[in-house]
């Protein structure tokens, strides 16, 4: 049943992206489509594909998709603005029922949906909070909550640095997905939420998880990512790559591009889409200002010979 729900999920992402391609090829998208739909393309790594699955689909029908989208602007009448659920009612309807939107969600925090947050940080924001014996230093679109009594946090999205202070009585707890990591006193862990599951980052001090019934121990320069199912194999990191968005830069060492370019996405408003799975796969050294991300798809076009194309609301394809 979990795999037919998500083939279903699956097929609903692609005939959403599908009509979005429409509407951003059709010459009539507003300045709020184009909002719409930075958001709907940043909801989750999986948005992002369904569209750049949609872009290379287009490239290869690009004749007859045009035909259909001045088919749809024609058929609607003329208006100064119109909504993008009309739009793409009538778009829909013009190319003879070849795509339906079904949905588009979004939030403004990845995974959240529910009250405003205690804490909580936008696009390329960071910000520090003393809570209970901690100092807490959250990264971009971060959000947690705190837990009765002072005894943690509820991470929702994104990174947390957690730092105890020695005087600390208790340990400090930070609940995240499907488990928890129990940090002591006079200790350091980073959490970070991802799209496949929680990663923790301990750098010093004793970091306990608690996960799927069973204990861990990550011991300083180590790293280990964990899910429903359990806790993978404690890593050795470096962790002044690994935490260098504490300085502001990003650091990456012999990762796939795909791979940058997710978290880069993290720190910009828009998405990055690469569309070319050669070019995903491309290994990057290269150190990032968080300063200058606006100017970070002309870098990867210049040194590995990419085409981009540059679409409403930040999004930028990479071929």
């Amino acid at each position: 049943m979990d795999g037919e729900h998500d083939d279903e999920q699956q097929a609903a992402l692609r005939r959403d992206a599908q009509a979005w391609l429409l509407l951003l090829t059709s010459g009539q998208a507003t300045a709020d489509d184009a909002e719409a739909f930075r958001r709907w393309c940043a909801s989750s790594d999986a948005h992002a594909r369904a569209f750049a699955e949609a872009h290379v689909m287009w490239e290869r029908l690009e004749p007859a998709a045009r035909a259909a989208a001045s088919h749809a602007s024609r058929r609607r009448r003329p208006m100064p603005r119109i909504s993008r659920r009309a739009f793409l009612g009538s778009a829909v309807a013009a190319s003879a029922g070849a795509f339906m939107l079904l949905r588009s969600p979004w939030s403004p925090l990845p995974g959240w949906s529910g009250a405003t947050p205690d804490f909580q940080t936008g696009v390329g924001e960071q910000h520090r909070v003393e809570l209970h014996g901690a100092a807490i230093e959250m990264n971009t679109q971060t959000a947690f909550n705190v837990l009765p009594g002072g005894s943690g946090i509820a991470l929702i999205a994104g990174e947390a640095l957690v730092t105890t202070l020695p005087a600390r009585a208790t340990r400090f707890v930070i609940a995240a997905g499907e488990g928890k990591v129990i940090a002591g006193a006079a200790s350091a862990c980073n959490v970070r939420c991802l799209d496949a599951g929680i990663q923790v980052t301990c750098l010093e001090g004793d970091t306990e998880l608690a996960c799927a019934g069973g204990l861990a121990v990550v011991k300083p320069s180590q790293q280990v990512d964990y899910d429903e199912r359990g806790v993978g194999t404690a890593l050795a990191v470096n962790t002044d790559v690994a935490m260098s968005w504490r300085h502001r830069v990003l650091i990456f060492d012999s990762q796939p591009l795909s791979e940058v370019v997710a978290d880069i996405n993290r720190y910009r408003r828009g998405r990055i889409i690469v569309t070319n799975s050669d070019l995903a796969m491309r290994k990057v050294h290269a150190r990032f200002s968080l300063d200058q991300l606006g100017d970070v798809a002309e870098l990867i076009r210049d040194a590995y010979g990419a085409h981009v194309t540059e679409l409403p609301g930040g999004v930028v394809l990479l071929s």
